[in-house]
Order: structure tokens, then sequence, then C-alpha cells
């Protein structure tokens, strides 16, 4: 049988009943009210908890007790009780006193109670604690705009820093420096001691700049080994290269990584607002032109952005369309310069790019560059590839046997997946083998691969590929990179040669390499061999191979193809 339905009623819930909950047993939120000369009326349970005074101490007391020092300083109690009136709620987001004096984050809100004609007769004020919030948002604030590693600004606080120091230049006719800081030998550290210690650099750089510059001057690093400083109200555009000399200086000093002790140098841009630009954008371009004269002016020093920079980068600019266009035209071309054994006979050939026109007379170190910077150096290089390609197949067609290629590469592109792809199809499609081509590295790029876990070398290898060290002994790594590095052949860089045969001390260490790399199983070629001296004592000392003005230059293919046909 089905029970019978009993009604329940619910206690009536009045104003009164309601008042009173909220009154004595609201905990989280401080609730008060104030008349219209700003003194408490009322004191709920929560106000208590939240400021330390009980309702005794409160009513009739005026509110501006419950506002920081300076707050009350500036009325800002009677400015909420104003905005509340004519706009009906006034925001509460500010630090409030405790009775201990102590500070908290409130987030709340005072609207006005007005009477039935519609007349103020006092306030209602409702808020709450929110001081872990507003210090949690404070710290993801900080961490925006701060450098984690070194504790200095970051980027993002730089560009707007710098957009305000510029803006407050040209208002007030002050002066404004920008140095841009940039580390000369931070990667070389970096890959031979390894990130922490490159890390560790980096923290004491950014305590040295911080140390010799003015308490008003902004520091931060804008990423990798770049810093940047901004000064205002500097006396004269001068005070730029006073305080540049005295970062170079103080940076010179060793660092202290671990128990290694390390010697760096910087090179520093320096452009002034508002003699050399306007905007903040601007002045940061000139300061990066200054900056790279200074390290193409061989580093450790600084330099001034003048015009005749700017010239420089407009004609870099059209240096940059002028490689785009030889790549699109496939209207470059490449020399051949020998290099032979002890007997005279070629072993091998060395390709070379060479640029028609004004381009053409410029290094070949600053056309990579250029390459690399437009992002075109995966695709110049595969370009060269083929045409090596096509070439060594005529010399095979021509008779010419027992000679193999090298070809100067990078880490930059062996790390891209179509010039490895095009490695192996450009053979396949002439029919050669990877045993006829040598990939020349240099210790830089040789280490940079190492220390990135690519193991693109030992892929290399066991597809038959030979790999070889060029310019050995000009590059930051210790010998003992020579056991880790797997590569066949070390060019021995002709800066090796200066004063041999005649001088002992350079006839010891070119020996003493040279016995290294063969316990190695290493083979060793001299590059840069203009001498027969020369020539006799290197071969003495164990070099297998040569290569130099003293056998032959660079030549066209012309002139190579005859070379091989006579010395094969």
């Amino acid at each position: 049988m089905t029970p019978p339905l009993r009604s329940v009623i619910a206690p009536e819930l009045t104003p009164e009943l309601l008042l009173r909950q909220i009154y004595l047993n609201l905990q989280d939120f401080a609730i008060f009210t104030i008349d219209i000369n700003s003194r408490v009326t009322s004191w709920n349970l929560g106000a208590e908890l939240i400021f330390g005074y009980g309702p005794a101490e409160m009513i009739g007391q005026s509110m501006d007790r419950l506002f920081t020092i300076d707050d009350q300083l500036a009325g800002e109690y009677l400015v909420e009780m104003s905005t509340a009136q004519r706009w009906e709620r006034a925001a509460d987001y500010r630090w409030h006193l405790r009775k201990d004096q102590s500070r908290f984050w409130a987030d709340g809100v005072l609207t006005p109670i007005r009477d039935e004609h519609g007349q103020p007769i006092g306030y209602l004020k409702i808020l709450r604690d929110v001081t872990d919030r507003k210090l949690a948002q404070d710290e993801i604030r900080r961490l925006a705009t701060i450098d984690v590693l070194t504790g200095l600004s970051n980027r993002a606080a730089f560009d707007t820093r710098r957009s305000e120091m510029v803006a407050l230049a040209e208002r007030t006719d002050q002066l404004l420096l920008l140095l841009m800081i940039d580390l000369d030998q931070f990667k070389e550290v970096n890959d031979v001691l390894g990130h922490q210690a490159g890390d560790l650099l980096l923290q004491q750089t950014a305590q040295r700049i911080r140390a010799a510059s003015r308490e008003s001057d902004f520091v931060a690093r804008l990423g990798g080994d770049e810093f940047a400083l901004l000064q205002l109200n500097a006396p004269s555009p001068a005070d730029g290269g006073v305080l540049a000399a005295k970062l170079l200086a103080t940076l010179a000093r060793p660092f202290l990584l671990g128990e290694r002790e390390v010697k760096i140098s910087a090179s520093i841009g320096i452009a002034v607002c508002p003699v050399d630009a306007d905007g903040p954008d601007s002045l940061l371009k000139k300061a990066d032109l200054a900056l790279y004269h200074a390290k193409n002016a061989g580093r450790n020093c600084y330099h001034y952005y003048t015009e005749e920079l700017d010239m420089i980068a407009h004609r870099k600019n059209a240096d940059h369309a002028e490689l785009k266009q030889h790549l699109m035209n496939l209207d470059f071309y490449l020399a051949y310069q020998p290099i032979v054994d002890e007997l005279g006979d070629t072993v091998a050939m060395e390709a070379l790019l060479r640029l028609p026109g004004e381009m053409g007379r410029q290094p070949v170190e600053y056309i990579i560059g250029l390459a690399r910077e437009t992002g075109l150096l995966p695709e110049l290089g595969r370009a060269i590839f083929l045409k090596i390609c096509r070439q060594m197949q005529r010399w095979l067609a021509a008779g010419v046997r027992g000679l193999r290629i090298c070809v100067n590469s990078c880490a930059y592109e062996l790390q891209d997946a179509a010039y490895l792809c095009c490695l192996r199809t450009g053979l396949e499609q002439h029919g050669l083998e990877p045993s006829m081509v040598e990939i020349e590295l240099t210790e830089r790029d040789a280490i940079e691969l190492e220390r990135s876990g690519s193991n693109v070398v030992d892929q290399l290898r066991e597809q038959g590929f030979r790999l070889s060290l060029d310019d050995f002994g000009t590059g930051y790594s210790s010998l003992s990179y020579l056991r880790t590095l797997r590569v066949n052949t070390i060019k021995l860089d002709k800066s090796f040669l200066h004063d041999v045969p005649d001088h002992g001390d350079a006839d010891v260490v070119v020996r003493m390499v040279v016995q290294l790399a063969q316990d190695l199983r290493l083979n060793v070629i001299a590059e840069g061999v203009e001498s027969e001296e020369q020539a006799a004592f290197l071969n003495q000392a164990g070099c297998v191979a040569f290569q130099g003005f003293l056998y032959s230059p660079p030549l066209s293919v012309e002139d190579a193809t005859d070379w091989l046909l006579t010395h094969s």
C-alpha cells in the first residue's frame, strides 16, 4: 500500500532572516555599509575576519582607515563614493590595510543605497581578499617580461620599453642611446664546454653588463648571446662610446665556468635617438647595422651607426636579390683545384663556387652568408652538387679514373632533408658512386652536428661517402675532438704552414698534428702549399696529399679537364 503523501512546508525566507545569515555567518566576503559621510553603519562577520576589526571598533568610524596611507592622502575612498553615486557602482580593486597594518589585495564593489525618492542615504560595500590570485597574476606578468636564465628583461619587455623611451626622449628633448651587444665566442663555448657552461657564461655576462651600467639604464637579453642596453638622458652621443669601451673591457676579463677559465670578447653597435633615428623600430634597425659592422670589422670593438652603413645595408639587399637571380638562372659556375699525392698524381678535385659580374669579386664566405640569410643555402647546395655530378660523369666518359670530388658543405645543409635526398639521387642519375664524393666540413660545423645529436655523419659514411675536416686548426675545438668526429681526412689549414720549414716551433706543431692524425687512422691533406721546401717537409712529416698554388690554382672546367688528362 502506498504511504500517504506528506506535505512539507519550508520555513519562510524573510529579508530579516537573509540579512541575519549574511551578517552573522558569511565569512568569505566582507560586507558593510557606510553613510554619506563614509562612517561605517554595519559590519558583518566576513569584514571582521578579513580586516581584523570587530563591529564595535568600526561602527561610527570612517572607512578611510581601511585604505593604504597613499590612497588615504589621495582621497581614494571619496572618489569611490562619488563614482558609485554617479554610475551606480564603483569597482574596488586595490590594496587595503588590516588592523595589524598588513596589506591585502581586494576585489570588491561599492553601490549606493537610495531612499524612496532616489536620494543616496548610504553605500553598500562587498569585497573579498584575493591576494593569492593577485600575486600569482603579478608573477605571471613578471615572468612574461623577464628572461628567466639571466633575470634581465626579455625581448617583449625591451620592445615595450624602447617605444616608451623613444617617445619620452622626443617629448623631453633628451638623447637616447641604444647599444646592441653580441658575444663573439659564445657558440664555441657552447659547442666545446656544453650548454650548462654556456648558460653560466650568459648569467655572468648579464651581471657584468648590469654592474657596468647606470641604475637607470634598461638592460635586456634579447635571446641567444645578444643583449641590449637603453640609456636615456645621455650628455652626448660620445657617451655611448665611453660606455661601450667600458663594457668591452669588463667582458674581456676571464670568466670562471666551473673549473674552466674562458676568455671571450664582444661586439657592440650604437645608435642614437633622435640623431640617427626618430622611431623605435628604425633605432633598433640602425643599432643592428652598427653591430653587424663591428662584427665584420674584426669583433671585440664597437661601432656607431653612420649613413655609410645604411649604404652597405642597401648594397647587401641588392646582393640578396642578385644572388636569387643567379640561382634562378643557374648562371654560377665551378672552378676545380687539384689535390695531388706525393708522386704528383691527382687524387681529387675540390669544387669551388664562382659567380659572374660584381658578385664574383666578393669572397665565397660572403656569398655563402648571403645564401644562408635568405634561406637559399640548401637550394644553392643542391644546384652545385648536380652541376658537380654532371661534370664528374663527363670526366669518367673521357677516361679519367680514380678521382674523387671534394664538396664543401655545412651543418645547415646536412640537416636539410631535401639536400640529403639530392646527394643520393644526383649520384644515381649520373651513374656515380658515393665513394667518389668527399664532403668537406669545417671543425665548427662538424662539432655542431655532433653536439646536436645528429647522426647524419654516420649515415653518410654508411652510404659510402668520405668526409673530411676542412681548414683544420682554425676552429675552437680541441685535438680531442679528432677521436670522436667520424671523418676520414683532415685538411691542415694553410695557417699551419707559416714559417714552415724555417721555424722550429712551427715544424714541431705540424709534426705533432700529423702524427696524432695518423695514430687515429686519419689521412692528412696540406692546404696552401706554395713552395718546394714546404712540400718536402710535409711529405717527410707524413702528409699523404697536397693542395696549393705550388701545384695549381683553381682551374676552369676546360683547364681542369686538360689537367686531369695529363696528371691522373
